[in-house]
C-alpha cells in the first residue's frame, strides 16, 4: 500500500511539474552598468513568481536579490502584460570609503567605521510586457517605480551637528546610491529561454 500511495505521489508531482512553466531571461544595464539574471516559475493560469539577481559593476557596487510575484492580465503566464511587485535586500560598497572620510580632530577619528558594505531593503511597483516564441525564446520588459533605503551614515551624530559641512561624504554616497541602484524608475528589458 505505501508504495502505491508512493507511485501515485511521483506521478501527481510529475503531471503538476510539468503543466508549470519556468523562464530564465537576463539584461544588462547600460546607464547604471549592471548584470541581472532572472528566474521565473509561472503556476496557475495567470500567476508567476521568481528571483532577480543584480550584479552592479560600477560605482556603489555590490549585488541585489529580488523576489516578485506577478499577476497577468490575460490569463496566461507565459506571455502578455503583467503587473509585478517585488521586495528584496542588497549589499552595496560604500562609494566614498573610510579611507577617503578619516577626519582627524585633536587626535579622534570623528568616522563613524561601519565598514566597507552597506545593506538595502526595499521593492518596486511596475508593469511589464512578455512575449515568446514557439522555440521558446521570451523577451521582457517592465517599467515601474522602485523605493530603497539609503546608505547608513558614516559619521558620528556629535560631530555632523558640531559640523555640518564637512559631512558631505554621507550627502555624496546617499545621492549617488539614489542617482545609481536606488534610482526610482525603473526599467528593465531581457532576453532568455522558456523550459
Amino acid at each position: 500500500m505505501k508504495k502505491i500511495i508512493l507511485l501515485l505521489f511521483v506521478v501527481a508531482l510529475t503531471f503538476n511539474l510539468s503543466a508549470q512553466s519556468n523562464s530564465v531571461t537576463a539584461g544588462v544595464g547600460l546607464l547604471n552598468t549592471k548584470v541581472r539574471i532572472q528566474y521565473e516559475h509561472g503556476f496557475g493560469d495567470m500567476h508567476s513568481t521568481g528571483a532577480n539577481l543584480s550584479l552592479y559593476l560600477v560605482g556603489q557596487n555590490g549585488q541585489r536579490l529580488e523576489g516578485f510575484y506577478r499577476i497577468y492580465f490575460g490569463g496566461d503566464n507565459e506571455k502578455g502584460m503583467f503587473m509585478q511587485a517585488t521586495g528584496g535586500v542588497g549589499i552595496f560598497s560604500y562609494f566614498l570609503e573610510s579611507s577617503d572620510l578619516s577626519i582627524n580632530n585633536n587626535g579622534y577619528y570623528l568616522y563613524e567605521d561601519n565598514g566597507d558594505k552597506f545593506t538595502s531593503f526595499g521593492g518596486s511597483l511596475g508593469l511589464g510586457g512578455k512575449m515568446t516564441t514557439r522555440g521558446g525564446f521570451v523577451f521582457e520588459s517592465t517599467l515601474g517605480f522602485q523605493l530603497w533605503t539609503p546608505p547608513a551614515s558614516n559619521f558620528n551624530e556629535d560631530y555632523v551637528t558640531a559640523n555640518p559641512g564637512e559631512a558631505l561624504g554621507d550627502a555624496t554616497n546617499v545621492a549617488l546610491y539614489y542617482l545609481g541602484p536606488a534610482f526610482p524608475l525603473m526599467f528593465q528589458m531581457k532576453f532568455g529561454f522558456m523550459f
